[in-house]
């Protein structure tokens, strides 16, 4: 099979990006196999924006279509974070609210965590990656 179809069947396979490497190291020196393999890669993350777009979009529609609905505060947060969850695609997902008296913050809706403890838990201003956001007022992000 020659690289441009080989490049092809990856595509209609949703193949992960390092299947397209090791096509290319099968055909390296044939003609054109890099510059299929080029754009093979860039329809790919074509491709990968758009469902995520789609994704992203359908998330949107039906959190406006629930919050329409609702009317108790916590059924509200709780669906955000339901959605942020789904859309991230985290197993862990919250909302934490500043508790200005006792100047720290406290888990107000959770998803995905089973603890107790953790949905009890408490964060001093910069304490955790809960404190060091809502001191900063920034978004992080961490891999693991």
């Amino acid at each position: 099979m020659s690289a441009c179809l080989g490049y092809l069947e990856l595509l209609t396979h949703d193949a992960p990006p390092d299947a397209y490497d090791a096509l290319h190291a099968r055909h390296e020196g044939v003609r054109d196999a890099e510059q299929g393999r080029r754009l093979a890669l860039r329809v790919r993350a074509e491709l990968e924006g758009r469902r995520r777009r789609e994704a992203e979009l359908t998330a949107l529609f039906e959190t406006v279509h629930d919050l329409a609905g609702l009317r108790d505060l916590d059924d509200v947060l709780r669906a955000l974070v339901q959605r942020a969850r789904r859309l991230l695609g985290t197993e862990v997902t919250y909302m934490t609210l500043t508790d200005p008296e006792r100047g720290d913050t406290y888990m107000r809706v959770t998803e995905g965590s089973v603890s107790a403890r953790f949905q009890q838990l408490r964060l001093g201003m910069g304490e955790g990656l809960g404190g060091l956001v809502a001191q900063t007022a920034r978004p992080y992000v961490t891999e693991d």
